[in-house]
Protein backbone atom coordinates (compact mmCIF):
# COMPACT_ATOMS: atom_id res chain seq x y z
CA UNK A 1 0.00 0.00 0.00
CA UNK A 2 1.16 3.74 -0.92
CA UNK A 3 0.15 7.18 -0.60
CA UNK A 4 2.79 8.41 -2.94
CA UNK A 5 2.58 11.38 0.23
CA UNK A 6 6.93 11.78 1.36
CA UNK A 7 9.17 14.14 3.19
CA UNK A 8 12.54 14.21 4.46
CA UNK A 9 13.15 13.38 8.17
CA UNK A 10 15.16 12.18 10.74
CA UNK A 11 15.21 8.43 10.80
CA UNK A 12 15.84 6.98 14.72
CA UNK A 13 16.33 4.00 13.27
CA UNK A 14 19.56 4.22 10.90
CA UNK A 15 20.11 7.92 11.97
CA UNK A 16 19.56 9.54 8.30
CA UNK A 17 17.92 12.09 7.29
CA UNK A 18 16.04 10.66 4.24
CA UNK A 19 12.69 10.24 2.66
CA UNK A 20 9.81 8.85 4.43
CA UNK A 21 6.65 7.79 2.82
CA UNK A 22 3.40 7.68 4.80
CA UNK A 23 2.03 4.20 3.92
CA UNK A 24 -1.36 3.99 6.27
CA UNK A 25 -3.25 6.31 7.88
CA UNK A 26 -4.62 5.27 11.58
CA UNK A 27 -7.85 7.27 12.83
CA UNK A 28 -9.36 6.89 16.32
CA UNK A 29 -11.32 8.77 19.17
CA UNK A 30 -9.02 8.88 22.37
CA UNK A 31 -11.26 9.08 25.77
CA UNK A 32 -10.85 11.87 28.45
CA UNK A 33 -11.07 11.36 32.02
CA UNK A 34 -12.07 12.91 35.13
CA UNK A 35 -10.00 12.33 37.59
CA UNK A 36 -12.24 12.75 40.72
CA UNK A 37 -15.65 11.08 39.22
CA UNK A 38 -13.46 9.13 36.58
CA UNK A 39 -16.20 9.65 34.32
CA UNK A 40 -15.41 9.84 30.72
CA UNK A 41 -16.01 13.73 29.53
CA UNK A 42 -14.98 13.79 25.91
CA UNK A 43 -13.40 12.04 22.96
CA UNK A 44 -11.24 13.37 21.42
CA UNK A 45 -9.91 12.54 17.61
CA UNK A 46 -6.54 11.29 17.12
CA UNK A 47 -4.53 9.65 14.24
CA UNK A 48 -1.53 7.74 13.75
CA UNK A 49 0.99 8.02 11.15
CA UNK A 50 2.45 4.36 9.79
CA UNK A 51 5.96 5.69 7.75
CA UNK A 52 8.55 3.95 6.18
CA UNK A 53 12.59 4.98 5.80
CA UNK A 54 13.76 4.99 2.02
CA UNK A 55 16.77 4.53 3.45
CA UNK A 56 16.48 1.16 5.51
CA UNK A 57 13.00 0.57 5.37
CA UNK A 58 11.57 0.20 8.92
CA UNK A 59 8.80 1.74 10.21
CA UNK A 60 8.27 4.46 12.05
CA UNK A 61 5.11 5.78 13.77
CA UNK A 62 3.83 9.40 14.23
CA UNK A 63 1.38 10.15 16.54
CA UNK A 64 -1.26 13.15 15.94
CA UNK A 65 -2.73 13.89 19.56
CA UNK A 66 -5.22 16.27 18.43
CA UNK A 67 -5.65 15.28 14.86
CA UNK A 68 -4.70 18.75 13.35
CA UNK A 69 -1.48 17.60 11.56
CA UNK A 70 -2.46 17.04 8.11
CA UNK A 71 -1.40 13.83 6.01
CA UNK A 72 1.14 15.98 4.06
CA UNK A 73 2.99 16.81 7.09
CA UNK A 74 3.07 13.32 8.94
CA UNK A 75 6.35 13.90 10.28
CA UNK A 76 5.29 16.84 12.17
CA UNK A 77 3.44 14.46 14.32
CA UNK A 78 5.39 12.94 18.06
CA UNK A 79 7.45 10.15 17.17
CA UNK A 80 5.85 7.07 18.84
CA UNK A 81 7.74 4.54 17.62
CA UNK A 82 11.09 4.15 17.90
CA UNK A 83 10.90 6.81 20.63
CA UNK A 84 14.11 7.54 22.21
CA UNK A 85 13.22 10.37 24.63
CA UNK A 86 13.76 9.87 27.99
CA UNK A 87 10.67 10.92 30.67
CA UNK A 88 10.00 13.89 31.62
CA UNK A 89 11.06 13.42 35.15
CA UNK A 90 14.66 12.75 34.26
CA UNK A 91 17.01 15.88 34.65
CA UNK A 92 17.28 17.84 31.34
CA UNK A 93 20.75 17.49 31.09
CA UNK A 94 20.76 13.62 31.43
CA UNK A 95 17.88 13.86 29.04
CA UNK A 96 20.13 16.15 26.47
CA UNK A 97 22.92 13.54 26.38
CA UNK A 98 20.91 10.99 26.08
CA UNK A 99 18.95 12.21 23.01
CA UNK A 100 22.32 13.17 21.28
CA UNK A 101 23.78 9.99 21.91
CA UNK A 102 20.49 8.22 20.10
CA UNK A 103 20.65 9.43 16.88
CA UNK A 104 23.99 8.23 16.51
CA UNK A 105 23.25 5.26 18.24
CA UNK A 106 23.91 2.68 14.96
CA UNK A 107 26.00 4.75 12.86
CA UNK A 108 28.68 5.04 15.57
CA UNK A 109 28.17 2.80 18.10
CA UNK A 110 31.88 3.78 19.72
CA UNK A 111 30.16 7.33 20.25
CA UNK A 112 27.13 6.22 21.84
CA UNK A 113 28.95 4.13 24.28
CA UNK A 114 30.81 6.74 25.25
CA UNK A 115 27.77 9.02 25.54
CA UNK A 116 25.84 6.49 27.78
CA UNK A 117 29.02 6.56 30.64
CA UNK A 118 28.25 10.51 29.99
CA UNK A 119 25.07 10.13 30.97
CA UNK A 120 26.01 7.87 34.03
CA UNK A 121 28.57 10.49 35.03
CA UNK A 122 26.00 13.24 35.05
CA UNK A 123 23.41 10.92 37.39
CA UNK A 124 26.12 10.48 39.93
CA UNK A 125 26.89 14.01 39.72
CA UNK A 126 22.76 14.72 40.01
CA UNK A 127 22.78 12.03 42.97
CA UNK A 128 25.65 13.76 44.55
CA UNK A 129 27.54 10.80 44.71
CA UNK A 130 30.69 10.66 46.34
CA UNK A 131 34.00 9.62 45.13
CA UNK A 132 36.69 11.15 42.29
CA UNK A 133 35.63 8.50 39.55
CA UNK A 134 32.87 6.60 38.66
CA UNK A 135 33.43 3.58 39.73
CA UNK A 136 33.75 4.82 43.27
CA UNK A 137 30.77 7.18 42.88
CA UNK A 138 28.84 4.32 41.95
CA UNK A 139 29.63 2.25 45.13
CA UNK A 140 28.71 5.32 46.95
CA UNK A 141 25.35 5.25 45.19
CA UNK A 142 25.27 1.28 46.07
CA UNK A 143 26.33 1.93 49.73
CA UNK A 144 23.53 4.55 50.28
CA UNK A 145 20.67 2.01 48.78
CA UNK A 146 19.89 4.78 45.68
CA UNK A 147 20.53 1.67 43.61
CA UNK A 148 20.40 -1.82 44.02
CA UNK A 149 23.59 -4.10 43.45
CA UNK A 150 22.33 -5.90 40.36
CA UNK A 151 21.98 -1.85 38.98
CA UNK A 152 25.19 -1.28 39.89
CA UNK A 153 26.71 -4.46 38.12
CA UNK A 154 24.81 -3.34 34.71
CA UNK A 155 26.26 0.42 35.41
CA UNK A 156 29.93 -0.94 35.86
CA UNK A 157 29.26 -2.43 32.02
CA UNK A 158 28.09 0.67 30.90
CA UNK A 159 31.25 2.22 32.47
CA UNK A 160 33.34 -0.04 30.45
CA UNK A 161 31.99 0.19 27.58
CA UNK A 162 32.21 3.72 27.57
CA UNK A 163 35.86 3.16 28.32
CA UNK A 164 36.10 0.94 25.32
CA UNK A 165 34.11 3.37 22.79
CA UNK A 166 36.32 5.98 23.84
CA UNK A 167 39.80 4.31 23.86
CA UNK A 168 40.12 1.09 22.32
CA UNK A 169 42.08 1.63 18.75
CA UNK A 170 41.54 -2.16 17.32
CA UNK A 171 38.42 -3.36 19.17
CA UNK A 172 35.52 -0.81 19.84
CA UNK A 173 31.95 -1.59 20.85
CA UNK A 174 30.28 -3.67 18.56
CA UNK A 175 26.52 -2.77 16.58
CA UNK A 176 25.18 -5.87 17.90
CA UNK A 177 25.56 -4.15 21.62
CA UNK A 178 24.26 -1.58 21.27
CA UNK A 179 20.59 -2.45 21.96
CA UNK A 180 21.68 -3.94 25.42
CA UNK A 181 23.63 -0.99 26.24
CA UNK A 182 20.70 0.86 25.60
CA UNK A 183 18.33 -0.91 27.69
CA UNK A 184 20.60 -1.32 30.94
CA UNK A 185 21.19 2.18 30.47
CA UNK A 186 16.74 2.96 30.74
CA UNK A 187 16.66 0.08 33.97
CA UNK A 188 18.55 2.10 35.78
CA UNK A 189 16.87 5.55 34.91
CA UNK A 190 13.21 3.33 35.33
CA UNK A 191 15.08 2.80 38.78
CA UNK A 192 16.15 6.22 39.65
CA UNK A 193 14.28 8.54 38.36
CA UNK A 194 11.00 7.55 36.07
CA UNK A 195 9.08 5.18 38.20
CA UNK A 196 9.40 7.63 41.79
CA UNK A 197 8.15 10.25 39.19
CA UNK A 198 5.28 8.40 38.03
CA UNK A 199 4.32 7.16 41.35
CA UNK A 200 4.67 11.11 42.23
CA UNK A 201 2.21 11.92 39.81
CA UNK A 202 -0.16 9.60 40.09
CA UNK A 203 -0.15 10.80 43.84
CA UNK A 204 -1.33 14.33 43.16
CA UNK A 205 -3.24 13.15 40.28
CA UNK A 206 -5.68 10.74 42.67
CA UNK A 207 -4.65 12.68 45.80
CA UNK A 208 -3.39 9.69 47.63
Amino acid sequence: MTTGIRKVSFCPHCSNTAPQELVYTQRFLESSWDTNSLQEFSSVPCSTFVATCETCYRVILYGNPTDVIPEKEFCLGELEYPKFELHNSVPKKIREIYDEGSRIKWTAPNLFAVQIRKALEELCHDRKANGQYLNAQLKDLADRSEIPDVLVELAHILRLLGNKGAHSSTEGVHPSQVDELDEFFRVIIEYVYVAPGKLKTFREKYHW
